[in-house]
Formats: C-alpha cells, structure tokens, sequence
C-alpha cells in the first residue's frame, strides 16, 4: 500500500510540475505574441520542430526558414482580405450568444469582449 502512496506522489510531481511548465509556456508565447513578436518566434517554433523531427542539415534549415517566412507572409495578405468576413461573423455570432444570456451575463460576456478585442487590437499593433 505505502508503494502506491509513493506512486501517485511521484506522478502527482510530474503533473504538476508538467501544468506549471504548460502555464509558464503558455504565458510566454501569449507575451510575444501580444508585444508582436508572435510572427518570428512561430516561424522560429517550425524550423526548430521540423530540424529536429527531420534530422535536417544547415542548408535545409536556411532553406525551411524561407519558405516559412514567405508562407507566412502570404497568410498576413489572405488575412487582411478575410479580416472582414471574420469580424462581420464574430459579430453575428456575438450577438446570437448575448440573446442567450441574462442581463448580469450580457454584462459579463460584453466586459470580455471588449477586453479579447483590445488584445487583437495591441497584438496587430493597434
């Protein structure tokens, strides 16, 4: 019995220590991606993911970096043309969601939007 006790404190440490890990990470990449360093460390994120999972040399990661930058770049283009179909959907959806709720909920869910779109606005640099 005491062994079990000892293995469920050992896995409980993991856990933890996995969750504290996950929320720190999480909070970086909410950090850069808030303060506009979102586009290069994503990029950055890939070709470290990909070099190692493919073994790749020097050149083939000079050459990956590229095609992610230029694949990225092209994303921030098609972005800009739908960003309007998105709000205008957002905003449908919104308004289907704030029917559904009680006054002291509107007022909540109105606070959280408001807070969730001043993020989008800071981290697209205004």
């Amino acid at each position: 019995m005491k062994n079990w006790k000892a293995i469920i404190g050992v896995i409980a440490i993991f856990i933890l220590g996995g969750l504290a890990g996950s929320i720190t990470t999480i909070g970086l990449v909410r950090h850069r991606l808030v303060h506009g360093h979102g586009s290069q460390m994503f990029q950055d994120l890939i070709v470290r993911r990909l070099s190692w999972e493919l073994r790749l040399d020097r050149d083939q990661r000079t050459q990956l970096r590229v095609i992610v930058a230029e694949g990225q770049g092209e994303m921030k283009v098609i972005r800009k043309q739908i960003q309007p179909q998105v709000e205008d959907l957002l905003t449908r959806s919104e308004a289907k969601v704030r029917v559904l709720l009680r006054p002291d909920q509107q007022e909540k869910f109105d606070k959280l939007i408001a807070e969730r779109k001043a993020q989008w606005a800071q981290s697209d640099g205004g």
